[in-house]
């Protein structure tokens, strides 16, 4: 069997495994992302593939566009600067809390430990927003949670940049870092937007749905390459490609004539990413290292859940509100895949990757479980277009 047919055979395999743990998870009520990385975790197996990049170019695009796509524009617009607060300061004070915390406690070096705080300051809430579709959570709540996470994700890279910096004793200056953070930020953004704006213009001229489908995928990894491609950030520009894209299409419906198909394309590619992504996490976790660092791993644990604890206090004044907040505060494929992705000359590589496999695991498995149960505890008699403080 040559490499391309063994790649294409390992993929579906992983995928197989997924659907067939999703349909198992369903039944006995569990999110599905907590079930693929537990099943995962018990099979020590090689990834086909190397996990850092495959996370960041194939995996990810989709995953951001099919949550910027799904987001109420609305809630969007009433929202978005408490969106911002969170996302910008609150993932710049999660990686301070985490840093501080760990430095105190003595378990890492500052320098070591702000670049593990900038790693694990990314929130993954997969799996409540698989649950948000069964239980009905406020729109605002659900909108609050989906765009943090997105923003959060692109932030938590810009800080990891200037954090590894950091740690790798190179010289940095804290004004022209804010600088290309904002340069980085605002340019993704605009590189969206604008792509947006064009695919809305291409689909004008087509009401073909298999053209829709495939403008909208080019869409989703066009602006994340292209703003990568000049060191801006591609997270924010697929997230702004997709709500440029929903936007117009809002104000003049003419613009694309098969909505219903492409948002259950992009629900199944959806799937189809984060089966792989969350299968593949669960066998990258190596479950015996954890144990390695009992003091770092325990630390690193309260720590995180303490940053968590402090933001869904500020998010929202109540309380229901505030508990699902912190549910949705679990640590996914982007922290690993930073993690993985840090040089062997980076000092404390390993026990970084120690805590955040610990990290990945505790938070999903632990805050991810219950989490179905306690949604519909909270929010099974409220409709979905309620609000939240």
């Amino acid at each position: 069997m040559n490499e391309v047919a063994h790649s294409v055979g390992a993929f579906t395999a992983l995928l197989g495994a997924g659907v067939l743990v999703a349909i198992l998870a369903e039944r006995v009520r569990v999110p599905a992302a907590v079930a693929m990385v537990g099943v995962g975790t018990l099979f020590p197996i090689a990834l086909p593939f190397a996990f850092g990049d495959t996370v960041l170019f194939v995996f990810l695009p989709p995953l951001i566009f099919e949550a910027a796509w799904n987001l109420d524009l609305e809630a969007l617009r009433r929202l978005g600067w408490r969106i911002a607060v969170l996302a910008v300061p609150g993932t710049l004070v999660t990686a301070g809390i985490v840093a501080g915390g760990l430095a105190l406690l003595g378990v890492l070096p500052f320098g070591a430990a702000l670049l593990f705080g900038a790693i694990v300051a990314a929130t993954d809430p997969v799996a409540v927003v698989a649950a948000f579709r069964r239980v009905p959570v406020p729109v605002d709540l659900r909108t609050l949670i989906e765009g943090e996470s997105l923003s959060n994700d692109g932030v938590a890279l810009v800080l990891f940049g200037f954090a590894l910096a950091l740690a790798a004793g190179q010289p940095v200056s804290p004004a022209a870092e804010v600088l290309a953070a904002v340069i980085q930020i605002g340019g993704g953004v605009l590189i969206g937007a604008l792509a947006g704006v064009l695919c809305a213009a291409v689909l004008r001229a087509t009401s073909a749905a298999e053209y829709e489908v495939t403008v909208t995928i080019v869409l989703a990894y066009v602006a994340y390459l292209a703003a990568t491609g000049i060191h801006c950030s591609g997270i924010f520009a697929t997230a702004a490609g997709a709500i440029a894209l929903r936007a117009t299409i809002a104000h003049n419906p003419e613009a694309i004539s098969n909505t219903e198909e492409v948002d259950r394309v992009w629900s199944s590619l959806a799937f189809v990413a984060n089966a792989v992504v969350f299968i593949a996490t669960g066998l990258l976790i190596q479950p015996d290292r954890i144990v390695h660092e009992p003091l770092l791993v325990l630390a690193a644990i309260a720590v995180v859940w303490l940053a968590r604890v402090l933001l869904a206090l500020v998010a929202t004044r109540d309380r229901a509100g505030r508990i699902t907040v912190f549910l949705a505060g679990m640590r996914g494929a982007l922290p690993l895949a930073l993690a993985l992705s840090l040089p062997d000359t980076v000092p404390f590589r390993p026990q970084i990757i120690d805590a955040t496999f610990a990290v990945v695991l505790v938070t999903i498995v632990v805050q991810g479980a219950p989490l179905e149960v306690l949604l519909k505890r909270m929010y099974g008699g409220r409709g979905d277009g309620a609000r939240t403080s």
